[in-house]
């Protein structure tokens, strides 16, 4: 089957990183390839894109993905496209694809769909119906942008080509999720053409809406999904609250490390320099349990790479400094088990105890972050948002020297906690927390009783009052 795969990609800085790398060639033997990017390309990366044998277009950052594939169309040229028997539009926020070979997966989605000769267009996943304020109102049923596939009785009808040329161009990502995303398949299926997607999930449509969001793993390890989104391991946490318990972006991240040879590594190094590590840690493992049990004693902290650090803890009052003391004289019970996480996460790079789950240490913290981030993440050039990054406010860490890379830190500064972590984050490295199976257990005993209260309006109203009570006390 004669095919063109039209790959959009967007990188502020103009990299094209390894996942995207994998996913492009992993195309190369189905399809022949047009590359277009919204912005410019540095030498190398132009370089990488003519050596894949695809076409580069570059183009203006305007109008999302919906701009690039409707000039990638009027670029190449109706006569051109319509002499293929396939047309790909896939973008950079899938990563893969996943398997034990590279294009196992991918040879047998496209053997799979040439069964079905009756589908005029087809993508990979759907999204069930809904409503929704942010998109419009009503939202259709409809396949997910992300890679859609159109074949030849919808690729030669004008209708096909009125729709892109008549495109308004989005101005955000609301409106171009609006104007194409949750329009294109029900525009079409309304002048008669059949559609399906290939990943099968309408056993899920009443427990799921998005189910490559929801439940990633699922689709990859039981029903032969090929790609993964990248954002599941970004998304706004609450959202995925409201619609999963939070635990499928971690149960991902897991499978890809053990069960697949995905270089999900090399995803991570990416990730941390385009989003907040609050955002990051929220989706992925970044909080360990260390056992009872698990190794003690004084592990060889240099022949590891490792350093152990001690510095001014965050300045707190009352209880909340009494928590960080108590764990800052626990620093050396816990090293070697600690040590032993850095051996099997090349990626972790400072290690400290979980803040004290009292909440108002927590409200300290997340006070005196708000108060200094914007000139930390300046200086460290790296994004930051409201939410403070787990850092070791108790005044330790077992950092990995290479994470530190570059640093001439005041270790005696107030900020210093910040600063460790942001410095690791720019040197391509994460950081994360531990805790004590007793402290998780009471963790979750707190989770409990915070949902069982915030179900009762009554008690949900009295803490809103007691809330404004205490600021109108402050001013």
């Amino acid at each position: 089957m004669k095919r063109l795969a039209v790959y959009f990609h967007y990188d502020a800085r103009g990299r094209i990183d390894q996942p995207c790398r994998l996913a492009v060639q992993s195309m190369r033997p189905f399809a022949q390839l047009l590359f277009v990017t919204n912005g410019a390309l540095g030498p190398e990366e132009r370089a990488w894109v003519e050596g894949t044998g695809a076409e580069l277009l570059e183009r203006e950052n305007t109008g999302f993905d919906v701009g690039a594939y409707r000039d990638a169309l009027l670029h190449c040229g109706q006569e051109t496209v319509c002499g293929f028997d396939e047309l790909v539009l896939m973008n950079f926020t899938l990563a893969g694809p996943v398997s034990g070979g590279r294009d196992e997966p991918l040879r047998r989605m496209f053997e799979t769909m040439a069964k079905r000769p009756e589908l005029d267009f087809w993508g990979l996943t759907r999204h069930y119906a809904m409503r929704s304020r942010r998109f419009g109102g009503r939202v259709p049923e409809h396949l997910q942008s992300h890679f859609l596939t159109v074949r030849g009785r919808l690729l030669r009808d004008p209708a096909f080509w009125d729709y892109w040329r008549q495109m308004r161009l989005p101005r955000s990502y609301e409106e171009s999720v609006t104007c194409h995303e949750t329009r294109f398949t029900e525009y079409f299926a309304e002048k008669g053409f059949r559609w399906d997607s290939y990943v099968q999930t309408d056993d899920l449509r009443q427990v799921f809406l998005n189910p490559i969001m929801a439940c990633p793993r699922e689709l990859i390890e039981k029903r032969g999904c090929p790609f993964f989104k990248r954002r599941s391991f970004f998304t706004p946490y609450a959202d995925e609250l409201r619609r999963t318990d939070g635990t499928a972006s971690r149960e991902l991240y897991e499978y890809l490390c053990r069960e697949t040879a995905y270089p999900v590594e090399a995803l991570l190094a990416s990730l941390l320099q385009d989003y907040p590590l609050a955002d990051l840690a929220c989706n992925l493992p970044w909080h360990y349990i260390l056992a009872p049990g698990e190794k003690s004693g004084a592990p060889d902290l240099a022949g590891r790479g490792l350093r152990l650090l001690r510095f001014a803890p965050l300045p707190c009052e009352g209880a909340a400094a009494w928590y960080l003391e108590q764990s800052a004289a626990e620093a050396d019970k816990h090293l070697a088990a600690a040590a032993a996480l850095f051996e099997k996460n090349p990626r972790l790079g400072l290690l400290c105890p979980a803040w004290p789950s009292w909440p108002p240490s927590g409200r300290a913290c997340a006070e005196r972050w708000r108060a200094v981030y914007p000139g930390l993440a300046e200086e460290e050039k790296v994004p930051a948002g409201l939410t403070p990054p787990k850092a070791p406010v108790a005044g330790w860490a077992l950092v990995r020297e290479a994470a530190l890379h570059g640093a001439d830190l005041d270790l005696q500064s107030g900020d210093c906690c910040w600063r460790l972590t942001l410095r690791a984050q720019k040197n391509g490295f994460y950081s994360a927390v531990f805790e004590t199976a007793a402290h998780a257990a009471a963790r979750a005993e707190q989770l409990w009783a915070y949902q069982a209260a915030s179900e009762a309006p009554f008690a949900v109203a009295k803490q809103l009052g007691r809330l404004v009570k205490h600021k109108l006390e402050r001013r």
